[in-house]
């Protein structure tokens, strides 16, 4: 995901993947064809017919109240997995859960602050007492920041790392180990196309986490490839979430999504479905790669 300011100014914007509803006004905007009066982050609609690619699977998607991993979770166990939707926000980890089974699917909700060791542990746990196994970890959770370079400060960079990169560190590490004793499994890691472009204003930090997260899942694919555990990423550029439409931001992001080759910003269900191909044995011979779902930006 990806945050673009149009201008720069003295202030640090930080902006976290789970927020509350807030800056939202009315104006009309179009995504995928769509006209919405408001801004809030679309609904996720439009499943394609299942093909259970992910049948009885057991899949962790980390910050998968809102956004990416929302639209993750509903895709996921639509097609077949059993999901632990995970994230700060219990009502709205809860209504995830109630989605998911509304269609016919099978989740629980763990309330996790990802950057705190003891709720990961509990977490990977939880899931374990519930499930016996852990088949696919979607470590999505993230946030944003961005700013003059010269005005960042260093619990900037402790927060930013801690979230963005610690995190996915740390459960890896403690899924690894069960992924090993069970034979396989696969992990990835959601960064960004500022992990690649350097046209971003103020994202120094940024970009410099996501592309340090991309490198470290190509590092971790080598260790584990010969033990039947996949490592991937997914780049997405300019998506309609909670997070772009709501946020810090969020006054260019019209301009900004007219000015995509596409002539529209993404959905979350759009990478939702790239997130799939590579968590499903369609990508059985993929590991180490990251997959830009950009619109088209990177090539333009």
């Amino acid at each position: 995901m990806i945050l673009i300011s149009l201008r720069y100014n003295k202030n640090v914007m930080r902006l976290r993947l789970e927020i509350p509803d807030a800056h939202a006004h009315a104006q009309i905007i179009r995504i995928g064809g769509k006209t919405m009066t408001e801004r809030k982050e679309p609904e996720v609609e439009g499943l394609r017919k299942s093909a259970d690619r992910l049948k009885d699977r057991v899949v962790i998607i980390t910050g998968s109240t809102s956004g990416i991993g929302k639209a993750s979770a509903i895709l996921f166990a639509w097609e077949g997995a059993k999901v632990v939707v995970v994230g700060r926000r219990a009502e709205k980890g809860q209504a995830v859960v109630g989605t998911i089974k509304a269609n016919g699917g099978e989740a629980i909700f763990v309330q996790t602050d990802i950057t705190d060791d003891d709720q990961c542990k509990n977490l990977v746990e939880t899931t374990l007492k519930t499930y016996g196994r852990i088949d696919v970890l979607f470590n999505n959770a993230g946030c944003l920041i961005t700013g003059p370079f010269t005005e960042l400060t260093k619990k900037d960079w402790d927060d930013f790392i801690s979230l963005d990169a610690y995190s996915m560190f740390r459960m890896m590490q403690l899924v690894l180990p069960v992924m090993e004793k069970q034979g396989g499994g696969v992990i990835l890691n959601d960064t960004s196309l500022a992990a690649l472009d350097s046209k971003i204003p103020g994202g120094a930090i940024y970009g410099f986490v996501k592309a340090g997260v991309n490198h470290m899942s190509q590092l971790v694919a080598a260790e584990y490839v010969a033990k039947n555990i996949r490592v991937n990423n997914i780049q997405p550029g300019l998506i309609a979430t909670e997070m772009t439409l709501t946020g810090a931001g969020a006054d260019g992001f019209d301009y900004m999504a007219s000015m995509m080759p596409m002539g529209r910003p993404g959905t979350a269900l759009e990478v939702a479905y790239g997130a799939l191909f590579l968590c499903c044995d369609e990508s059985s011979y993929i590991t180490g790669c990251s997959l830009l779902i950009d619109g088209g930006v990177r090539g333009n």
